[in-house]
């Protein structure tokens, strides 16, 4: 690692270093991890990981075209680093969304194969959400303000307005992120990242992906009334 780099991700995954390896080198497996549904995920994959990234498959080591590089460390457990180079000097020290972003690349990669490793996935989510002033914050009116103190692995349970619930345990936090797993989804990954009003002002943002899978379009169709609901119930 040069000085100008710093490493971002350095997470344990419970999987062989050849399944984490095959999950950043297959289209289809990346697909499953690798952000949400949307049109064009395809073409966005192929440029990332094929179009502009170098691979090495002895050292299992993938470097992208800005310098970012992921690496796949064999050992008991598995370990995955993602390296980005420094950041600017005029950096204002809030938030960087290509750090936001692989952070939760990466933990919904590991969730897939921990948990789900032949599944399709499908994603719910929306984006940019207000996260409310200080005297009347979104994440406390969706009942999720008080997990920010929860460590990795306690229980919860979150009621919605129209009386129904979800619960699991707490997969990752970090200051900006919190991943859920979500049991009555069929062990579901809900991922909630805040962006600072200092990088989205005037309150910031929120973003919330639902990863769902081997799901039916049945299924995916009334998850999404069920979630667009319950945070649409938070926006103001």
């Amino acid at each position: 690692m040069s000085e100008q780099e710093r490493i971002l991700v350095d997470m344990a995954v419970a999987a062989g270093p050849d399944a984490v390896w095959d999950a950043l080198r297959r289209p289809e497996q990346i697909h499953r991890w690798f952000g949400w549904d949307a049109e064009g995920l395809a073409d966005e994959i192929r440029f990332i990981f094929d179009e502009h990234a170098t691979a090495d498959d002895e050292r299992r080591t993938l470097t992208f075209a800005d310098g970012d590089r992921i690496e796949v460390h064999p050992g008991e457990p598995t370990h995955l680093r993602v390296l980005r180079a420094g950041h600017p000097a005029d950096w204002d020290g809030a938030s960087d969304p290509v750090d936001e972003g692989w952070i939760t690349f990466t933990q919904q990669l590991r969730f897939l194969l921990e948990r789900h490793a032949d599944e399709d996935r499908r994603t719910v989510s929306v984006h940019g959400v207000d996260l409310g002033n200080d005297g009347d914050p979104l994440l406390t009116r969706l009942g999720l303000r008080d997990l920010g103190d929860d460590a990795v692995g306690t229980r919860y349970s979150v009621q919605r307005p129209d009386g129904t619930s979800f619960s699991g345990e707490v997969f990752f936090q970090t200051d900006l992120q919190l991943g859920l797993t979500v049991e009555e989804e069929g062990d579901a990954l809900l991922v909630v990242a805040r962006t600072p009003p200092a990088s989205a002002p005037p309150h910031g943002t929120a973003m919330f992906v639902l990863s769902l899978f081997g799901a039916d379009d049945a299924r995916v169709a009334a998850a999404a009334e069920r979630w667009t609901a319950w945070w649409g119930t938070g926006a103001r």
